[in-house]
C-alpha cells in the first residue's frame, strides 16, 4: 500500500501542484519533515504513539523514511498550492482533513499502522484537524507557528505520559 500511496501522491502532485513555485513551499515541506523525524526521534525506542508496520518490500526504518521525507511534503505541496485564495477555505481543510483521516483508517484496517501507549484513530483525527491548519499558519506566520509548535508538541508529550 506504501508503494501504491507514494506512485498515486507523486501522479497527484504532477498533475495538480504548482511545480513553477515549489519553492514558495519549500520550509513548510521541511517543517513537516522535521517535525515528523523529531516524533521518530522522540519514540525510537519505546514511545512511539503510532507506528507504521514494515511490508515485504520496505523496512520499518524506509517506510518511515518515505513518509517523512516523500510523502509528507509531497502532501504539504499539494495542499499549499492548491489552497483558496478566496472563500470556502473551511471546506478546503475539511476536505483534507477527512481524506488524510481516511488513508490512515484504511492502513489501520490493513495493519500498516498501529497505535500505542493511549494513541487510537480519533486522536489522530484531532492531531490531522491541528496539522493542517499548522501548515497553513507556518506558511502565513513563521513566528507564530514555530512556538505554537512547540506548545502542542509539549501538551503532546504530556497528555500521553512521555514527560
Amino acid at each position: 500500500m506504501n508503494i501504491v500511496l507514494v506512485t498515486a501522491l507523486i501522479i497527484a502532485v504532477f498533475l495538480k501542484s504548482d511545480w513553477k513555485h515549489w519553492e514558495e513551499y519549500y520550509p513548510e515541506m521541511l517543517y513537516i519533515a522535521l517535525a515528523a523525524s523529531v516524533y521518530e526521534l522522540i519514540g525510537y525506542h519505546e514511545f512511539h504513539l503510532w507506528e507504521f508496520k514494515e511490508t515485504m518490500l520496505l523496512s520499518k526504518f524506509n517506510v518511515h523514511l518515505l513518509h517523512n521525507l516523500v510523502v509528507n511534503p509531497l502532501v504539504v505541496l499539494l495542499y499549499l498550492s492548491n489552497y483558496p485564495t478566496l472563500g470556502k477555505k473551511l471546506i478546503y481543510h475539511l476536505k483534507w482533513i477527512f481524506g488524510f483521516w481516511v488513508i490512515e483508517w484504511v492502513a489501520s484496517i490493513l495493519n500498516l499502522i498501529s497505535y500505542h501507549n493511549g494513541w487510537n484513530l480519533l486522536w489522530s483525527l484531532l492531531f490531522i484537524m491541528v496539522m493542517f491548519p499548522m501548515v497553513r499558519l507556518h506558511h502565513v506566520n513563521k513566528s507564530i507557528a514555530l512556538p505554537l509548535s512547540v506548545v502542542i508538541s509539549i501538551i503532546l508529550l504530556l497528555l500521553f505520559g512521555y514527560m
